[in-house]
């Protein structure tokens, strides 16, 4: 729901600029027209809108202040009436107007520029008058108006999704983009990853240390994220003491690399006074899930890298990654869903096919049992074929092989007539 208010907000705000720039070049009957307006993090100013204008003369324009008539109406923030070019204060080498006649306005907000208005080339070939450049100015100051109510829309958003401790997203957004992400990574045939991380023993350094040294942990915490992940993640405080993290266009291995990243950046983290005096440590619990495989939705996503986490604070936690990615966790039984699914890719593409050596790193008991088939090995970590989601299956491989076990899923048809070709003749 958020996110639909949202866009509907920058829908209405671009629709605003639209009608107000084709009011301004009817009102003041101009055949070419452009508005400027500065971009992000930078005191250049591009095209937003346009009339008569190439598509591509739009994306090349880049006006510095003080440069051309745009620069020199934005670099003094006074407007600039033109009856005769002739006697324009233009640089040299500017492009010429079929019209001797121009108008430009500037957008100003808190006495800072933020756009130019222009408009050349008057339909009947006459010069541009007072009347124009007071109509212009009046638009203008509603460009401004429009600019000011989307900038404070989008602060506000800002506010609403972000923890007030950490700085950090919060939940609110996490659901969003975590839905937003899942659904670009199904468009684009890209893996998406998801971290879930607890701090270890933080109901310990709350009820001993008080709950001032418990906020300076989330901070730490929260600290070790921002330096430790990608320009692209999206780093969350999930709630209380968890944090979550997401990833794009990343494989386990990637998520891997990110988050031993976040366990070398809390090991480095300053503790509050009264934990370093007594010399605890600042560990966490992290958990590991990819999606579309082995989660098939945002939901079961969160549920299954939650899972992970659970498992590696059973098996001590600190600092350390648990790469297991479905089980059964003290939040209960992954569920397991029939799925209609294409062969997994090492099953269809001959040139990554599972060779028979692989299928010696588990018992043959079992991979009949549960339809398995091995279908890559890197150092500790077993990927394994199965035909759905069966914690059951990977808790009983990582126990018999003690290998870490990543699955993924393909059509049990395919996947028996691959086990039995690999299996050899009996």
């Amino acid at each position: 729901m958020g996110d639909t208010v949202d866009s509907q907000s920058k829908r209405r705000a671009e629709d605003l600029l639209d009608s107000i720039f084709k009011v301004a070049t009817e009102l003041v009957r101009g055949e070419r027209a452009s508005l400027l307006l500065r971009e992000d993090n930078s005191t250049d100013f591009v095209i937003a809108r346009a009339l008569g204008l190439a598509d591509d003369v739009k994306r090349q324009v880049r006006v510095k202040p003080g440069v051309g008539v745009v620069g020199l109406v934005a670099q003094s923030k006074r407007p600039l009436l033109v009856r005769n070019v002739a006697s324009a204060p233009i640089q040299s080498g500017e492009g010429s107007y079929r019209s001797d006649s121009f108008v430009s306005v500037p957008i100003v907000i808190d006495d800072e520029p933020r756009g130019v208005l222009s408009i050349t080339d008057r339909f009947d070939g006459r010069p541009f008058d007072e009347a124009d450049l007071v109509t212009l100015e009046l638009l203008a100051g509603h460009i401004g108006a429009v600019l000011v109510q989307q900038e404070h829309g989008e602060a506000l958003q800002r506010l609403a999704e972000t923890d007030p401790l950490t700085w950090l997203f919060n939940r609110r957004h996490f659901d969003r983009r975590l839905e937003a992400e899942t659904n670009r990574a199904l468009r684009a045939e890209h893996l998406l990853a998801l971290l879930m991380l607890d701090i270890d023993r933080f109901k310990h350094y709350n009820d001993r240390y008080g709950h001032a040294a418990g906020d300076q942990v989330l901070t730490a915490v929260a600290t070790a994220l921002k330096q430790a992940v990608r320009v692209y993640d999206v780093p969350t405080r999930y709630g209380g003491d968890e944090f979550a993290v997401i990833l794009p266009d990343a494989d386990t291995e990637a998520a891997t690399r990110v988050a031993n990243r976040i366990l070398e950046k809390t090991a480095e983290a300053a503790l509050p006074p009264e934990l370093a005096a007594a010399g605890e440590r600042l560990q966490l619990s992290i958990g590991i899930a990819t999606f579309p495989r082995p989660a098939g939705d945002a939901a079961s996503l969160v549920e299954t890298a939650d899972a992970a986490m659970y498992r590696a604070k059973q098996s001590g936690g600190g600092i350390r990654v648990w790469e297991h990615s479905l089980g059964d966790g003290p939040r209960g039984a992954i569920r397991s869903r029939s799925m209609n699914l294409p062969p997994a890719p090492y099953l269809a593409d001959p040139a990554r096919l599972a060779t028979a050596d692989l299928q010696m790193n588990i018992p043959i008991g079992l991979a009949s049992e549960w339809n398995a088939v091995v279908v890559g090995r890197e150092g500790q970590i077993l990927t394994v074929a199965l035909p759905q989601p069966n914690p059951a299956a990977v808790d009983a491989i990582s126990k018999a092989t003690g290998f870490a076990v990543y699955p993924v899923f393909s059509n049990p048809a395919d996947l028996e007539a691959t086990r039995r070709r690999l299996a050899g003749p009996k």
